[in-house]
């Protein structure tokens, strides 16, 4: 089997980077925060403008019919640059999910969608505030029993507070109208808990990169007894365990991605694992570039704390690790083929 990614994923990866490095700064987040616009428009309409939100549409529905291998490499991107606007969990969502929706909820969708130019949010039981509902034509509301689609207009909601001032929550009040349908639900909750759990995953990892490379770069530049601390060999191994657990993490992402673009029957197994062992690769970011900043890295003056609460809050989103945990078990558990290393993970 070959392993190595292709070409056209190393150019797709290189593309979004490029483009984010120069659009989504650090600054740039930091002057969303502070006139309270995280979405960033201008940034949005180049995303369009790319074709990169509507990468994952078929290409007779105006996309380009890119593989999930791809799109996870572009969602690493997106959360090693620390996107606000939520291209990758919530427009890849929907983009994926058109054509498993139940006809007449695909159909509204698409008469406001415009091939992925107009926004659609999405609330589901493990993700159930919508981002920037406000900027949004429409929300997908999955809840225990049907899907939903509200036409902005028809929905009461109330904006709440967030740990990640990058992320815009609100709150569902009322409905005033819906279209509904409890058609194939159990494939569709599937499917989206699944992609849910992958790109979040993706934005993990992209996060903890972000953070161990801040801090490999701060110990260099802070001197002690006249050395920089990153010559000392306590601060090497901390920043190495993350290290090794994001090169641990990786592989599990990209075999979940892969998963669900072959339609494994294993992907639910695969996505959970993957979304459990990048939870616990940006946790560890978390906590150990805190300490090689010796904890001005949530101070508001240094860069790192953009980073660390957006990882706090998707570590939460789509299944935090207790709900992860529970999925590998009843899936292996469940499962009558052989276990270990060689048959499941």
């Amino acid at each position: 089997m070959n392993f190595i990614f292709t070409e056209d994923q190393i150019q797709f990866k290189e593309a979004i980077k490029s483009f984010l490095t120069d659009e989504c700064t650090p600054q740039s987040i930091r002057e969303g925060w502070e006139i309270k616009k995280p979405f960033n428009q201008e940034r949005w309409s180049n995303l369009i403008d790319l074709g990169i939100l509507s990468s994952n549409l078929p290409e007779e529905k105006g996309g380009l019919g890119i593989d999930q291998v791809t799109l996870t490499l572009m969602v690493e991107e997106m959360g090693y640059a620390g996107l606000p606007e939520p291209a990758a969990e919530q427009t890849f969502l929907v983009n994926d999910l058109i054509s498993i929706l139940p006809q007449n909820i695909a159909e509204a969708v698409e008469d406001l969608y415009e091939a992925g130019t107009k926004y659609i949010s999405l609330a589901h039981p493990l993700a159930p505030n919508p981002l920037f509902a406000k900027d949004s034509a429409g929300l997908i509301l999955l809840d225990e029993s049907e899907c939903k689609f509200i036409s902005k207009e028809n929905i009461d909601l109330e904006i709440i507070t967030s740990n990640d001032p990058s992320r815009e929550l609100y709150k569902i009040n009322s409905i005033n109208d819906s279209i509904s349908s409890n058609e194939n639900f159990t494939e569709l909750n599937a499917a989206v808990s699944a992609r849910g759990s992958l790109m979040t995953a993706a934005l993990l990892i992209g996060l903890a990169q972000k953070m161990i490379d801040l801090s490999s770069a701060y110990v260099l530049d802070r001197t002690q007894f006249g050395k920089p601390i990153g010559s000392f060999q306590a601060v090497k191994h901390m920043l190495a365990d993350v290290a090794v657990a994001i090169e641990f993490a990786k592989p599990a992402v990209y075999r979940a991605a892969h998963s669900l673009s072959d339609n494994n029957s294993k992907l639910l197994l695969h996505c959970a694992h993957a979304k459990f062992m990048c939870s616990r690769a940006a946790e560890l970011a978390c906590k150990n570039s805190i300490q090689a900043h010796g904890a001005m890295g949530y101070t508001w003056e240094m860069d790192l704390h953009i980073y660390m609460r957006k990882a706090w809050s998707m570590m939460a989103c789509w299944g935090n690790e207790d709900i992860q945990q529970d999925i590998i078990f009843k899936t292996l558990s469940s499962s009558s083929e052989e276990l270990g290393v060689l048959y499941t993970f």
